[in-house]
């Protein structure tokens, strides 16, 4: 298989992302794998696109709970994480809820 045709492959089975429809990632693939010759995309381009789709280095890298957890908010990244689910759900936080740091 091509690297063109196997990149193309993995932009067409990269997730969609909800919150930013007008953004996809896998768009930007499918245009290097249509815009690039064929004999300049590398498979290690190839590795480097399945190791982001397998989170590879998530595993080989794990964040440590004081990275997740900052001294200064320790709240932070969960809020963030819950803020994006919200969002996925298409609920919303009222003015107040936003003014005084109200998260349901």
């Amino acid at each position: 298989m091509s690297a063109a045709r196997a990149l193309k492959r993995l932009a067409s089975d990269w997730p969609k992302d909800p919150i930013r429809p007008h953004l996809q990632f896998g768009e930007l693939l499918e245009y290097i794998a249509e815009s690039t010759p064929a004999d300049k995309i590398s498979t290690r381009t190839i590795g480097a696109v399945k190791a982001l789709e397998g989170n590879e280095l998530m595993k080989k890298y794990p964040i440590s709970p004081n990275m997740r957890s900052p001294a200064s908010f320790p709240q932070h990244y969960d809020r963030l994480i819950l803020s994006h689910k919200n969002a996925l759900q298409g609920k919303s936080r009222s003015f107040l809820q936003v003014l005084f740091g109200i998260y349901k």
